[in-house]
């Protein structure tokens, strides 16, 4: 049986394939660019196999009639010998064209995988706010997948089956044009049958995947809760569930397998309707003299020989239509600019000397602002903390500055230059993020500390974990800094990813450190052993600080309370305090908390 199941990702819910746009035809032309000669190759090979295929039944033809039926063994043995011969050339051809056309596809689909990946990473921070990372992988993976078999076996299979029917058909009307009309009368038979099978059976094998989906995900959420299952006493009715719906699953499966088995038999009883036929007539004439036995067996040769090819062309136009709608995805997402863009002219950033500015910053993520006409400024050497209720606009403030996303109205300056002014990549060089959320790559230690980068020296690694004092943390594998880490660096506490997150910005030896929530979900303890690494990390170097627990940001230099997106208290903590305002207030609260803890 054929693979009937429509496993795109984006159409799934959709109960007809997605139609073919001829506006597409000339973009996925263009992806054959560089290709034209070995296009041009593998069509000679496919002509040459598909008529080495289809000359076949004629030398049969002749082996019975000039052969056999006259005795003659030792032309039958040539003849035998040059269908041997004719069957060996139209498999080399065959198999010619399959690796050039195949390594073609390879080459154009990695080539496309590679600029969609390219493409996708020079996008801005919001189109990846609003996007599935699923379906950005589906893009890069599936999408592109489903294109190289259109490159490759789909798109060979389909133009070596229509040769292969225009060629039969053609022979078969030069040696007998009423027989070969019979043969045609039996065709809708077949196609409506086929139609059947390849596009109103779709929706029916789409329901039994997403039964099959409901049963799997079933099994899998109740077998990793098992403990609070038995705990609660649930046990049997979550096996009285399974099994209502495996029996649902059940009945399902055997009404397809049924449609389809009906169907199957009516494609497939089609060519021996059109070979009785053909038997039949041909009897007489071959009684009468009129026609030989091996043009009856040529006959029979190309009937069942079509077969294949008809079933192929009725099966592969929804791979047709599920690629070209692949091929609109991938096309559309080529085509998506990103938001934050490099000036034509860019600037240098100089050496940070002075300062940076916030001068009236408003942003909103959508129509409604999330910081409001935001003004302060950022000294060279000094620690700025930025702190606030949730959804104040803490983190809002250090993404603009990082330029992941450009502000609607006002301006940030670094010694009086926008930031506008300035690549995305080269303010990134001296501006370094250390984030809640802890990023560590499959790879060494030394990988993750200097983000995989090989132009990072072995020797400033080692000083980023020298000035941290975290050597104790590398000392414990025995590999050291080559240590693979497991996924996400789970043989790691997460006061020791930290620590390596913490490493990794001194390991880029930034000018501007941006540390946000670094401290937020650890115990105490290591959070004083975070503080201490983080003290060193700071030292000599502009900090913004974005924090919760106030109690790690009393040293900085200048506190910013954030409150509905506005400044309302700037000061350092002492001034704060005495100003006895909301930031008094959130410190006297998270006071009385630890004290009570």
């Amino acid at each position: 049986m054929f693979d009937l199941f429509d496993d795109d990702d984006d159409s799934h819910d959709e109960q007809s394939p997605p139609k073919i746009k001829l506006s597409l035809v000339p973009k996925i032309a263009e992806l054959f660019r560089g290709h034209h000669a070995k296009i041009i190759l593998a069509l000679g090979f496919a002509f040459a196999s598909t008529i080495f295929l289809v000359g076949l039944p004629l030398l049969f033809r002749k082996i019975i009639d000039d052969g056999i039926t006259k005795n003659n063994s030792s032309f039958t043995l040539k003849l035998a010998l040059g269908y041997l011969a004719l069957t060996v050339l139209y498999r080399t051809f065959e198999y010619l064209q399959t690796v050039l056309v195949g390594t073609m596809g390879i080459s154009i689909v990695n080539n496309l995988k590679m600029k969609l990946l390219t493409h996708t990473l020079s996008l801005s921070i919001r189109f990846f706010d609003k996007t599935e990372t699923g379906k950005l992988i589906s893009r890069i993976e599936s999408d592109s997948q489903r294109l190289f078999m259109l490159f490759s076996s789909v798109g060979l299979q389909l133009f070596s089956s229509v040769l292969i029917i225009l060629f039969s058909f053609a022979i078969m009307f030069s040696v007998n044009v009423e027989f070969t009309l019979y043969v045609l009368c039996c065709a809708p038979l077949f196609l409506g049958s086929a139609v059947i099978v390849f596009s109103r059976m779709r929706p029916l094998f789409r329901k039994e995947r997403e039964l099959y989906a409901r049963i799997t995900g079933f099994a899998g959420e109740h077998i990793s809760a098992i403990p609070l299952l038995r705990n609660l006493n649930s046990i049997q009715w979550s096996r009285d569930k399974f099994s209502e719906m495996n029996r649902e699953k059940t009945r399902f499966s055997f009404r397809v397998e049924a449609i389809e088995a009906s169907f199957w038999a009516v494609m497939f009883i089609t060519p021996v309707i059109a070979t009785t036929i053909i038997f039949y007539l041909g009897a007489d004439k071959i009684a009468y003299g009129t026609m030989t036995i091996g043009t009856l067996l040529l006959f029979f040769q190309y009937i069942t020989g079509i077969i294949s090819p008809l079933i192929v062309i009725s099966e592969q136009i929804s791979e047709v239509q599920k690629a070209f709608a692949s091929s609109e995805r991938i096309f559309d997402l080529l085509a998506t600019q990103p938001e934050v863009k490099n000036p034509i002219s860019p600037i240098n950033i100089p050496k940070f000397s002075d300062c940076i500015r916030f001068e009236n910053v408003t942003f909103g993520y959508n129509d409604t602002p999330i910081i409001k006409n935001v003004s302060f400024e950022i000294k060279k050497g000094t620690s700025v903390a930025i702190v606030g209720a949730t959804g104040a606009g803490k983190t809002t403030i250090t993404s603009l500055l990082t330029r992941w996303y450009d502000v609607q109205s006002g301006k940030i300056t670094l010694d009086g230059l926008n930031i506008k002014e300035f690549r995305q990549q080269d303010l990134a060089k001296i501006l370094s993020f250390v984030m809640q959320d802890i990023y560590l790559f499959p790879g060494t230690i030394r990988d993750n500390l200097r983000a995989m980068r090989i132009d990072i020296p072995d020797s400033q690694v080692e000083q980023a974990v020298q000035s941290l004092d975290i050597q104790h943390i590398i000392e414990r594998f025995e590999n050291g800094l080559d240590t693979v880490l497991s996924e996400n660096g789970k043989n790691l506490s997460f006061g020791e990813r930290q620590l390596l997150s913490f490493a990794r910005a001194l390991t880029f030896q930034p000018e501007i450190l941006i540390i946000d929530e670094a401290t937020s979900s650890v115990d105490p303890v290591t959070e004083a052993r975070l503080q201490e690494s983080l003290l060193t990390l700071l030292q000599g170097r502009t900090s913004i600080i974005i924090a919760h627990r106030l109690s790690t940001i009393i040293h900085a230099d200048k506190i910013v309370v954030m409150n509905n997106g506005m400044i309302a208290e700037e000061g350092t903590h002492d001034e704060l305090l005495i100003l006895n305002g909301m930031y008094a207030r959130l410190y006297n609260l998270q006071s009385q908390h630890n004290f009570y803890a």
